[in-house]
C-alpha cells in the first residue's frame, strides 16, 4: 500500500498528491485573511464573503467533474484541473480589487472538485476489501494538503513585506500545481472498465434504478440549487455587495430554469429505469444519507478550517503565523485520521463506525460551543483535535461505503456526496457570518444529532 512497485500503489500516491495539491491551492487564502484585511484594506464581511466565494461553485463541479471522470478517465481530468488551478493560483496573486478577487476564488471552487477524481481513480485500481483504507489514505493525505497551505504559505511570505509576501506564496502554490499536472499526466494510468461502453457523459443526470430514487435525486439537487441562490443572495446583501438586487433575481431564476432542465435531463436519462428496467440496480437512499453525513463531517472540516486561524487570533490574540500553525494541527489530523477512519470502517462495520463517528463529532461540537478566552489554549486545542478525530474519521468511514455502492457510477456519486460537504461548509460559514463562534458549534452539534438518527437507516454492507 505504500510503495510504488505496482500500478496499483502509484495511481495511489500519484493521486493523493495531485489532490493534496488542489488543497493548497484552494486554500491559499485562508492564512492571509488578516493581510488581505491590512493589505487590501478588505472589511471582516468582505473577507467572509471571499470564503464563502471559496465554496460555490464545488458544489456543482464536484458532481459535473465526477462524470467527465467515469467517462474521460482520471489521468486527463486530473491533469486538466491542476493546469487549471495553476492559472487561478496566478490571477489571484496579481489581484488589487475586491472583485478581482472574487473571481479568482469563484474560480478556485471548481478546482475544490477534483476530490472525485481521484476516488474514481482509486476505485479502479483496488479490490474492495481494501478500499476504505485506501481512499482513507488518498483523501487524508490530499486534504492535508490545507494545513500544509496554513503552515507553510506563511512561513513563506514572512520572508518578504508584508505587501508582496503573501502574492510571493500564492504564486509558488500555482507553480506546485503545474509541476504536480506534468507528473500525473506522466505516470498515472487509467484502467480499462468494460462497462464505459454503456456510460454516457450526462452532466449533473444520476443513473437511478426506481422511480422513489428519481423522486429522491431529485430532493438532492433541489438542496444544491438552493445552496447557489443562497449565495447568490449573500453576495447581493453582504455589507460590500458585488451583485445589484435586480442581478441577483436574474442568477436566481437562471438557477431554477437550470434546476428544471437538470431534472429533465434526469428523467430522460432514467426513462428505462422508470419504466421498470434499469441498466443498474442500487439503492440511492444510502447515497442520501452518505451526503447527509458528509455535509457534516466534511462540511464541518473545511468551515473549521477556514475561519479556526481567525478564531484563534481573535480570542488568544495570536500572531498571524502563530494562528497559522496552531490552526493547521486540526487539518494535520487528516493524515491519520481519514486513513483509520476507512480502515477501521472495513475492519468493523461502516454504518457501525460512522455511528461512532458522529455522536463523537455531535459531543464535541457542543463542547466546543463553550470555549470562551478564559480557557487555557493548551485545552482548546486538544478540544479541537479531539473534535477533529471524530469528525475527519467520518469522513473516512463516509468514503469507505460510496464507492461499493454502484462501482460503474463511483465519479458521480462521489460527486454528489462531496458537492454535500461543500453545501455543508456554506451552510455553516454562513451561520458563522452570523452568529459567532458560539452559533456555530452549537449548529454543528444539532446537525449532527439529525445525521445520527439517518445512519440508523444506513446499510452495512452492500448487499
Amino acid at each position: 500500500m505504500f510503495g510504488f512497485e505496482g500500478t496499483r500503489q502509484t495511481a495511489l500516491h500519484l493521486s493523493w498528491f495531485a489532490f493534496f495539491l488542489t488543497f493548497v491551492a484552494w486554500f491559499n487564502m485562508a492564512p492571509f485573511n488578516t493581510t488581505l484585511m491590512i493589505v487590501l484594506e478588505f472589511s471582516q464581511a468582505q473577507i467572509d464573503t471571499l470564503m464563502i466565494c471559496n465554496l460555490v461553485l464545488t458544489l456543482p463541479a464536484r458532481i459535473f467533474i465526477g462524470g467527465l471522470a467515469d467517462y474521460f478517465g482520471p489521468r486527463k481530468v486530473f491533469s486538466g484541473l491542476l493546469v487549471f488551478a495553476s492559472l487561478i493560483c496566478f490571477q489571484f496573486a496579481l489581484a488589487t480589487t475586491f472583485e478581482e478577487c472574487v473571481f479568482s476564488r469563484l474560480m478556485m471552487g471548481i478546482v475544490g472538485g477534483g476530490f472525485v477524481v481521484g476516488i474514481k481513480m482509486i476505485s479502479d485500481h483496488f479490490p474492495d476489501r481494501e478500499m476504505g483504507l485506501a481512499q482513507g489514505i488518498y483523501a487524508g493525505w490530499g486534504n492535508f494538503g490545507s494545513a500544509a497551505a496554513i503552515f507553510s504559505l506563511p512561513l513563506i511570505a514572512d520572508n518578504f513585506p508584508l505587501e508582496t509576501g503573501w502574492r510571493v506564496a500564492v504564486v509558488c502554490s500555482g507553480i506546485a500545481c503545474l509541476v504536480g499536472a506534468m507528473a500525473y499526466w506522466k505516470w498515472a494510468e487509467d484502467i480499462f472498465m468494460p462497462h464505459k461502453q454503456f456510460l454516457s457523459f450526462s452532466g449533473f443526470s444520476i443513473e437511478i434504478s426506481s422511480r422513489k430514487d428519481f423522486i429522491l435525486q431529485t430532493v438532492l439537487l433541489a438542496f444544491i440549487y438552493a445552496g447557489l441562490i443562497l449565495v447568490v443572495w449573500k453576495l447581493e446583501a453582504s455589507t460590500h455587495p458585488i451583485i445589484h438586487t435586480n442581478i441577483a433575481w436574474i442568477l436566481s431564476a437562471g438557477l431554477l430554469f437550470l434546476f428544471g432542465a437538470n431534472i429533465r435531463k434526469c428523467y430522460r436519462v432514467n426513462k428505462d429505469s422508470l419504466n421498470g428496467r434499469p441498466r443498474w440496480e442500487y439503492s440511492f437512499s444510502q447515497v442520501a444519507i452518505l451526503s447527509l453525513a458528509y455535509a457534516l463531517t466534511f462540511g464541518s472540516e473545511l468551515a473549521i478550517v477556514s475561519i479556526y486561524p481567525e478564531w484563534l487570533q481573535t480570542i488568544f490574540g495570536l500572531t498571524v503565523v502563530g494562528a497559522g500553525v496552531a490552526g493547521s494541527s486540526y487539518a494535520f489530523l487528516n493524515l491519520f485520521t481519514r486513513p483509520f477512519g476507512g480502515w477501521i470502517a472495513g475492519r468493523w462495520g461502516r454504518k457501525k463506525m460512522l455511528f461512532v463517528f458522529v455522536l463523537g463529532g455531535m459531543l464535541a461540537t457542543f463542547a466546543m460551543s463553550q470555549v470562551s478566552n478564559d480557557w487555557p489554549l493548551p485545552v482548546v486545542l486538544l478540544l479541537a483535535l479531539t473534535c477533529g478525530i471524530f469528525l475527519q474519521g467520518g469522513n473516512g468511514a463516509n468514503f469507505a461505503s460510496v464507492p461499493l455502492i454502484r462501482k460503474e457510477l463511483t465519479g458521480k456519486l462521489a460527486g454528489l456526496v462531496g458537492a454535500y460537504g461543500n453545501l455543508g461548509a456554506i451552510i455553516f460559514l454562513s451561520v458563522w457570518s452570523v452568529t459567532g463562534a458560539k452559533g456555530f458549534f452549537l449548529t454543528l452539534s444539532g446537525f449532527a444529532a439529525i445525521v445520527l438518527f439517518a445512519v440508523i437507516f444506513l446499510e452495512g454492507e452492500r448487499k
